[in-house]
Formats: structure tokens, sequence, C-alpha cells
């Protein structure tokens, strides 16, 4: 293999290394034990969140400098004062904290058939963002180009993952609760297993929420003058759910290269003023 073979293959790893490096630390998390899981999650969530904080908190940077530039002058000292401060960084780490528990919860639940799923997923972003990087060069100025690559990237990615984890959910095996209760669905069928640990909590609670919608959908068919209502709630749950999982996700891939992009440009700037 020529040099300029190898020097394309390290440039792929190093610009795509971030998937790899994120799916498997979450694949390492979704199979550790209650107990260490347990006792990781509060560091597990705080990087987590500061990930997803680091690319939505990029993506709103660059819709405000967009729209600042588009209405303000360059010399005008309102750029400083209005490009984003505390209650934009509050509101974004409340997201990213959000996006990340119902994450790192879910992630614990999940049957192993749907991570081929978040690995396609992962596949299809990296090899997404690679042509938008090499369609963007030509058209966007550099500097922000790979920002903008990383915003657009976000509904695609979603969107598709969302509408995979949904046609998944529905494919898979689901627990028969046709004619019980929905208290005693609940108590027959949400888990123990996490204890009354923290951790165990998020757990219970994500399973009711699971348990719930498929209750719905299937007894909706089979109580009269409340299976619209029924089928209606099982499917927004459903679909809310899904849609709230595979953003988090892809947030979380993105925010993983925001960061990767940020700590390399840091080595660069320092050498640029030494010099």
């Amino acid at each position: 293999m020529s040099e300029r073979h190898l020097a394309a293959w390290r440039h792929t790893l190093y610009r795509q290394g971030y998937l790899v490096l994120t799916v498997a630390g979450l694949l390492t998390w979704a199979r550790l034990q209650p107990g260490t899981a347990n006792v990781l999650l509060l560091p597990a969530w705080a990087v987590a969140g500061q990930l997803i904080f680091a690319g939505s908190f990029e993506a709103a940077r660059l819709r405000r400098r967009a729209w600042l530039g588009q209405y303000l002058l360059a010399s005008s000292p309102w750029h400083r004062r209005l490009r984003g401060g505390p209650l934009m960084v509050l509101r974004h780490q409340l997201l990213g904290l959000l996006l990340a528990l119902l994450l790192l919860v879910q992630l614990r639940l999940l049957p192993s058939a749907t991570w081929a799923v978040l690995v396609m997923a992962a596949l299809m972003q990296g090899a997404l963002q690679t042509f938008l990087h090499r369609r963007a060069a030509r058209h966007v100025v550099a500097a922000y180009a790979p920002a903008l690559v990383r915003r657009l990237l976000v509904w695609p990615v979603a969107v598709l993952l969302a509408l995979l984890l949904t046609l998944l959910a529905l494919w898979l095996p689901q627990p028969y609760l046709i004619g019980l209760a929905w208290e005693e669905a609940l108590v027959r069928h949400v888990s123990t297993a996490a204890g009354g640990t923290l951790l165990g909590f998020f757990e219970r609670l994500a399973q009711a929420l699971e348990l719930t919608q498929y209750w719905a959908m299937q007894n909706a068919v089979t109580r009269s003058g409340i299976g619209e209502g029924l089928a209606l709630v099982g499917w927004l749950l459903l679909l809310l759910t899904q849609s709230a999982f595979a953003w988090a996700f892809v947030r979380l891939l993105v925010g993983a290269d925001a960061l990767r992009s940020r700590l390399s440009r840091r080595p660069e700037s320092g050498r640029e003023e030494s010099a």
C-alpha cells in the first residue's frame, strides 16, 4: 500500500475514530453489572451530558452567529454581547443532562438486536459526514464547515434511526398484556433486578413507560369505547420514546465529534500563538 493510501486511511481513522470509541463506550456501559453501573452512573451521566452539550451548544452558537452576521455590522459590539451567555449555556446543559439520562437508562434495557441498528446508524453518520465534508469544502468557509456539517447530520440520521427503532420495536416479541389491568401488567413485568438504587429507579420507570405503550396498543381493540384513545396513547408513547432515544444517540455522536474537533484545534492555535 502506498504512502498516499496509508495517509488517507490514517486521516479517515482520525476523522471517524470517535464513532468507534463512542459506540464501544456505550456498549460497555450497557453490559456493566447493576452494582458497577450504579456506582458509575453519575460520572457516566456527567460525561454523556457534556458530550451532548458540546454538539448542541456549537449548533446554537452557529445559528446565533449567522443571525447576528445578517443584521449587525462587523464592528458592532453587540456581536460579543449577543453571541450566547449563561442562559444559553444553562439551557443546553439541562437539555444535555436530560437526554444523557434517557440514553444511559435505555441502553441498559435494549435487546441485542437493537445494537445492530445503532451500529448501522453510526456507520451511516460517518459516511454521510465524509460526503458532506467533501461537498461543503467547495462552498463553505473552512472555519465553519465542520460545525455546519455536524448540524446538517443530526436531523436525517436521527429521523432514520427513530424510524428503524420504531419498526424494530413492533417486530420484536412483546409481553402479552391483553386483558390485564394496567397496574397488573406493571406488577408482572417490571423487573426489580436492579434493586433500590438510583439507576434501578430510572430503569423501572423506563420499563413502566415501555409496558404502558404496549399495554395501550394491545388492549385498544378489546376495550369498547376507549379503543381509539388507547391506541393513540400507545402510538404516541412509542414514537416519542424512540424519537427521543434516537435524538439523544445522534446528539452524543455529534457532540463527541465536536469535542474532538475542538481539542484538535487547540494545539494548532497554541503553535500559531508561539510562532
